[in-house]
């Protein structure tokens, strides 16, 4: 479906992202030339001046400082019907990545090896309400150790925004969508009545009027990654993704096939695929970024 291997170009995308950000430093730099000529005119002004001047050149580096140590960031729009396990995918981020700001958390290859029970405990313990609105929450993004992409990537935060799936909601979606650079379709693998709906929401989403170009009234799609999770894989009446893949969703293969996209299986409340699929995603959302810049927080 679309790109198959999640690691193609991964260097050429890494450069991009190096060039971008040095881009924007030295673009900031030549605005910083005016406070550089203020500084320099306060000190010709007379040893009195001196406290301000020093004050003066203690913003500008800090304004410097600030700039450099910006990280990228990406929105990503988790979607899906409702009891699909969005708000429940949403809660295990919390779990697995920290907040901007604060130290890595463990291991997530060896809580995801060993089945943290406590994790996973904590979780179906605690009682998910459906989504009304949004949830909002911002990760930095860290790969595992044992991961192709340990040594890249490693200045991203990944805002999501969890949409409530149930019908009456979904209308407000495409607001979202010209801000958004990735998108996370969870599907509720275990629920085949509902998979034809399925199928209609996402062509729905891949052919609404926001993604068109509107710079130049073409109508050129925005080309933004669409990972879809077959989720609840751990269930024994789940349909696993071979038959997702050859049934109603093989029309979507082939709608989606100039779409950077992915079908893949994860179990969310058992912590099951989701940090490979995080990792596929990112990913995709650095390589389209000639297409979709980041926003620098």
């Amino acid at each position: 479906m679309g790109i198959s291997c999640p690691y193609r170009c991964s260097s050429q995308s890494t450069y991009l992202s190096q060039w971008s950000h040095r881009t924007e430093i030295l673009l900031y730099l030549r605005s910083c030339a005016g406070t550089a000529r203020q500084v320099r005119a306060v000190i010709s002004r007379g040893p009195g001046n001196r406290r301000s001047a020093s004050t003066l050149m203690f913003h500008l580096a800090s304004s410097l400082y600030t700039q450099y140590t910006k990280r990228e960031q990406y929105n990503v729009l988790i979607l899906g019907l409702d009891n699909a396990g969005k708000t429940t995918f949403l809660e295990h981020l919390k779990l697995l990545y920290p907040p901007p700001g604060e130290p890595p958390r463990k291991s997530r290859k060896s809580t995801e090896a060993n089945s943290d029970q406590s994790t996973i405990q904590a979780l179906k313990a605690k009682r998910i309400l459906p989504t009304v609105g949004q949830n909002t929450i911002t990760v930095k993004f860290e790969a595992s150790k044992e991961s192709q992409l340990s040594t890249q990537y490693n200045n991203i935060n990944l805002k999501f925004w969890d949409l409530g799936g149930q019908r009456s909601l979904r209308s407000m979606w495409s607001r979202y969508f010209t801000s958004c650079h990735g998108i996370i379709f969870i599907i509720d693998s275990t629920d085949t009545e509902r998979f034809q709906e399925c199928y209609d929401t996402l062509m729905e989403i891949t052919h609404d009027s926001s993604w068109t170009n509107q710079e130049n009234n073409a109508a050129e799609m925005v080309n933004v990654p669409i990972l879809m999770l077959a989720n609840k894989q751990d269930l024994p009446e789940a349909v696993d993704l071979v038959a997702l893949k050859t049934g109603v969703f093989i029309r979507l293969v082939s709608e989606l096939e100039a779409t950077d996209s992915k079908l893949l299986p994860v179990s969310v409340l058992e912590n099951q695929g989701l940090v490979e699929s995080l990792e596929w995603l990112v990913t995709r959302l650095v390589y389209n970024k000639p297409n979709k810049q980041p926003q620098y927080k």
